[in-house]
């Protein structure tokens, strides 16, 4: 009841400051997301999430701008700024920045502690990076911390410092168009269960001006009206993380349990050699492949172009927008197909407060608000994978399709190798997908790329005393 009516009073206090903020919202009624989770929780949940009075003081939180291209998390994000605002008597600046500059600019500004931020959300790796360089300052354990998913709580954490709020969980899933399937004879209900079969589904789905598929006489590969498949070639974190699913499932790591690095084993390679062939050889790909990021992958897909893909849960909503979306109703989504296992990559975002912060507990008290179970639950019905057991339940009545698909993939899912590097992890990650790249357009064979980039990581984790100072303590020695 507390929770309530503070809430009713702050959101009357945000209309009125309006005039005076600038606040951008439609109605009070869109602009706040109800706390129905949060008002059911014991009263210590609620007092960990509440923020206090924090009136006159200024907060600025990079974020990565993809997550506005979407409106439904772009709506969960301003409403839980509005909110908050509302609460504390606080600005919150919002400076989305795009992902592959992010983490750049941001350790920029940490390495000469600037004070430019305050604090931000970070991919799976992000946390343990900057928490590892001294960059983030502890954050106190959430009461109802067993809600979390254990794996994604373990993400944000070295030893027993919680460097990241869990905000979302992420796990890749497979998308098909189940008209196209019925037009090229593939049963809808049935997606490719193999990356063989995914291979062939994507060749029959590869459609020419004139109809024809690859592989059939007078088949035009720079008139091709809907590619079979896609992926995110462009040099950089969306390339690798999607790569990152094929080597798992074609038997394929990037450690060994000792964290030797076996990135250019005959297992990785024979992953990096079916992206590269899908490419080069069958035409299933865009053409311009090389320069996908996210926004032009998943544009691609809901303009109708594009007949399968592998990709974040994020993809779903803005498929159901019929403002933006050429495939409403048009779409299911499923398990990943497999090779030797089904594998893949989990992933997930989390809220983290810099050192560098003349705010620290208004950044705390943002990081917290922003991770309770309401707006995981926003979250949720935006698209994106739950973070706690009690949204996953309320999805499950909601969105079953959706959740059953991010359950079964999760359930496959393996964290990244690299994440346990800490500092080295983003210098890794670059040299990771150029390598990528250079396979994609011909420079070197997969084998030579990947064996180049083995070489490239060994010397990064050398300079960075990885072996000396991190090693041991993921040993346990």
């Amino acid at each position: 009841m507390m929770i309530r009516l503070r809430l009713k009073a702050a959101l009357a206090l945000l209309v009125l400051m309006l005039g005076v903020t600038g606040i951008t919202v439609l109605s009070q009624e869109e602009n706040s997301i109800p706390l129905d989770l949060l008002n059911a929780a014991p009263a210590e949940v609620q007092a960990y999430y509440m923020p206090g009075d924090f009136a006159g003081q200024t907060l600025d939180v990079v974020l990565n701008a993809s997550f506005f291209n979407d409106p439904a998390g772009a709506a969960v994000l301003n409403s839980g700024k509005a909110m908050f605002e509302a609460l504390t008597g606080a600005v919150v600046n919002y400076i989305p920045l795009p992902e592959n500059q992010m983490y750049d600019q941001v350790r920029l500004e940490m390495s000469t502690n600037s004070g430019a931020y305050d604090m931000m959300h970070t991919g799976a790796g992000g946390a343990k990076d900057y928490g590892l360089s001294g960059f983030l300052i502890g954050l106190p354990m959430p009461p109802d911390a067993a809600d979390f998913f254990q794996g994604d709580l373990n993400q944000y954490m070295v030893g027993e410092t919680l460097y990241g709020l869990p905000m979302v969980a992420d796990t890749n899933i497979l998308y098909w168009r189940t008209d196209l399937f019925e037009a090229a004879g593939l049963d809808p209900a049935t997606p490719p269960q193999t990356y063989e079969e995914l291979r062939e589904y994507a060749i029959r789905l590869t459609t020419d001006v004139n109809g024809r598929h690859p592989g059939e006489e007078g088949f035009d590969p720079n008139n091709i009206e809907v590619y079979g498949l896609g992926f995110k070639g462009v040099s950089g974190l969306a390339s690798s993380w999607e790569w990152y699913n094929y080597l798992y499932a074609f038997g394929g790591d990037l450690m060994d349990d000792e964290f030797n690095i076996t990135i250019d084993s005959p297992e990785a390679v024979a992953s990096l050699q079916w992206v590269v062939d899908n490419f080069r050889e069958y035409n299933i790909y865009p053409a311009d492949a090389t320069t996908y990021d996210y926004t032009e992958f998943h544009t691609l897909f809901i303009q109708g172009k594009m007949a399968m893909a592998i990709n974040w849960p994020y993809m779903w909503s803005l498929i159901q927008n019929p403002e933006q979306s050429q495939v409403v109703d048009l779409v299911n989504v499923g398990r990943k197909p497999g090779a030797v296992t089904h594998g893949g990559n989990i992933g997930g975002w989390s809220w983290n407060v810099f050192t560098m912060s003349d705010t620290p507990e208004l950044a705390t008290a943002f990081a917290k608000w922003m991770s309770g179970p309401d707006f995981s639950l926003a979250w949720g019905r935006a698209g994106r994978a739950p973070v706690r057991a009690s949204v996953a339940e309320v999805l499950s009545v909601e969105d079953p399709v959706l959740t059953a698909a991010i359950a079964v993939n999760q359930a496959d899912g393996r964290s990244v190798d690299w994440l346990a590097t800490g500092p080295s992890w983003m210098s890794i990650e670059a040299v990771q997908h150029q390598a990528i790249q250079e396979a994609l357009i011909g420079a070197k064979t997969p084998e030579e790329a990947l064996r180049d980039a083995r070489a490239e990581i060994e010397e990064i984790l050398t300079d960075d005393g990885f072996y000396e100072e991190i090693l041991p303590q993921l040993l346990g020695s």
